[in-house]
């Protein structure tokens, strides 16, 4: 371990003989050899978020990247990265919690089957950030502000309205510009506020008795406990 200017630090990451027995025994070989070292950089960080009312939370946080260079990708923007990755992971639980829906498993009982609807399920997500993001164009804002939940309720209560009548057989008056009265009904919904910075991991019994706060975040980085590298030659 090194100490860079910025306060992150130079790491040596080095398989143990127990990662290696576990290795070897899963593959059935016995003569494995050990992984090479890996060179990686560690970010240590406290994150103090202030809400609005004056409540704090302290949260430790490391970050190993293999992005080395501290003059190219300072210490405290590795944060700001990590932050931002994390939006991958909001679109992953749109689409298993709010396209899919929670506790719905895939019906595919094949791996081709289940590909199949998983990628019916990310079409469906794409079109339906589509919609938000042409309405928060209309709407003159972020696609932040508009909530894809609502979105993707208007886009099922228009495809239902939108058939033709059993009865009659013919489609509704709307029929003829679908896109353009679902775009005004997504615009007309209550907007969110953009750039939300708010707590988070609250559980269910907070959320319905402490409204969600403004926050501010104050970053520090810190240095690691680990130990000096050991750089003697291995048996």
């Amino acid at each position: 371990m090194r100490t860079l200017k910025d306060g992150s630090e130079l790491v040596l990451l080095r398989e143990s003989a127990g990662m290696l027995g576990k290795r070897r025994s899963a593959a059935g070989n016995r003569l494995l050899p050990r992984r090479p070292d890996t060179a990686a950089r560690l970010v240590c960080f406290t994150v103090l978020t202030t809400t609005r009312s004056g409540r704090t939370k302290k949260a430790q946080v490391r970050v190993l990247t293999t992005l080395l260079d501290p003059d190219a990708f300072p210490a405290r923007e590795i944060p700001a990265c990590y932050s931002r990755r994390w939006q991958v992971e909001t679109a992953f639980l749109h689409l298993k919690r709010t396209v899919r829906g929670a506790g719905r498993e895939l019906r595919g009982q094949s791996p081709e089957l289940a590909r199949q609807e998983a990628w019916a399920l990310l079409l469906v997500h794409n079109m339906i950030a589509a919609m938000t993001a042409r309405a928060a164009h209309a709407a003159g804002t972020g696609i932040a502000a508009v909530s894809l939940a609502a979105v993707l309720a208007l886009v099922r209560g228009h495809v239902t309205a939108n058939t033709c009548c059993r009865h009659c057989g013919k489609r509704p008056s709307t029929a003829s510009d679908p896109l353009g009265s679902l775009a005004a009904a997504i615009t007309a919904q209550p907007l969110n506020r953009e750039n939300r910075s708010r707590t988070s991991g609250r559980t269910k019994t907070e959320r319905k008795k402490r409204r969600t706060e403004e926050a501010t975040y104050d970053l520090t980085i810190n240095p690691s406990n680990l130990p000096p590298a050991d750089t003697s030659p291995r048996t």
